[in-house]
């Protein structure tokens, strides 16, 4: 995340061990990295025909397009 976002690998370390709450520099940086992930980061919702998916989403898509290829 340090080299796809220029934020400091100790401050998401912070983040992961709930020693520091996401800001929105946090934020803005991995919606800029995971842009199909913006909406359900802000607000817990998806619209998969905007392409504003969850990571269960994609990992779900994922899982299936192995099974039918």
């Amino acid at each position: 995340m340090e080299k796809a976002t220029g934020i400091d690998r100790n401050k998401w370390s912070n983040i992961r061990g709930g020693k520091q709450r996401a800001n929105e520099d946090h934020i803005q940086a991995v919606c800029e990295v995971y842009p199909q992930f913006a909406l359900w980061l802000v607000s817990g919702q998806t619209i998969p025909e905007a392409g504003q998916i969850s990571p269960e989403m994609e990992k779900a898509r994922s899982e299936n397009s192995l099974k039918i290829g």
